[in-house]
């Protein structure tokens, strides 16, 4: 019974956070848009929802001038739909392949030009599997997880190697509800059960991968795990991170960071943002 009352919990509070225009990406993806890069949002179990498009917003309050896409990788059926997004892994990693080939698909329609992916809860699983299927040779500028469903243990070699800067990593322990109990009843998207990395961050070190704790001054209120995001904490903690062409954020490429190692994310909020030059072409979705 406790299981059942806690899985209704999970799933209440998802249907909460509200779906309401569901076309908030459209005026995103503009011809001019694309041609500056790509910023891919994968929502929580959830799906569609104010948390994605909060993302949006926040990146839009920071300037952002790339194309936004929220992509839809679960599966869409009531209820049983976010049940199933969080517990099926070979479906979810089928889901990681096909954003792959979307990466590539924009990246032959537009060479060289900037790709991030934004993961959200589960949606941070999933980015993490869909850098690990891009083709040899093929690599995302970065990987921003917010509050991850991934196992805290979970082996990010192959996917760093698909990553040009590397993955930051937003954790937040006053997510315990989702990210440890949540994850422990119905386990994360890899398949694992207990505490996700979106808790209390990754066990392992990595070279090129940034962990940032979310803390309570940074978020202006709200619930633990839509705090990472809300507008504010997006334009001002999370963009830096899109917007610069070299991490940590704000960096210019040279010097030596400590990667691996966690800490305020606020240490590394703001910095100096790179403009990239443009091309023409034209991309759409197949």
């Amino acid at each position: 019974m406790k299981k059942i009352i806690s899985l209704l919990f999970v799933l209440n509070v998802f249907i909460a956070a509200g779906c309401n225009d569901l076309n908030a990406d459209k005026p995103y993806l503009t011809p001019e848009r694309k041609e500056n890069g790509l910023i891919l949002i994968l929502p929580g179990i959830e799906g569609e929802s104010g948390f994605n498009h909060d993302i949006m917003r926040g990146l839009e309050r920071a300037g952002n001038y790339r194309a936004m896409m929220i992509y839809h990788w679960g599966r869409p059926v009531p209820l049983l739909g976010m049940v199933l997004n969080q517990m099926d892994v070979l479906g979810n990693r089928l889901a990681g392949k096909s954003i792959a080939e979307l990466v590539e698909h924009y990246q032959d329609m537009y060479p060289n030009r900037p790709v991030h992916i934004i993961g959200h809860s589960g949606g941070g699983g999933i980015a993490v599997f869909a850098a690990e299927e891009l083709s040899e040779g093929r690599q995302v500028d970065g990987l921003i997880l917010l509050s991850a469903s991934i196992a805290e243990g979970y082996d990010l070699t192959k996917a760093l190697r698909k990553c040009k800067n590397g993955i930051v990593n937003f954790y937040n322990p006053s997510d315990g509800g989702m990210l440890g109990v949540g994850t422990t009843i119905m386990g994360t998207v890899d398949g694992s059960r207990g505490a996700s990395a979106g808790l209390n961050g990754f066990k392992r070190t990595f070279p090129k991968l940034y962990q940032r704790r979310i803390t309570a001054g940074m978020t202006m209120g709200g619930g633990a795990h839509s705090a990472a995001t809300k507008p504010y904490f997006v334009s001002t903690y999370v963009a830096p991170w899109v917007l610069s062409s070299f991490w940590p954020a704000g960096s210019s490429g040279s010097g030596s960071y400590t990667t691996g190692t966690t800490g305020n994310a606020a240490d590394l909020g703001k910095g100096k943002v790179s403009d990239n030059a443009t091309v023409t072409g034209e991309w759409t979705k197949e």
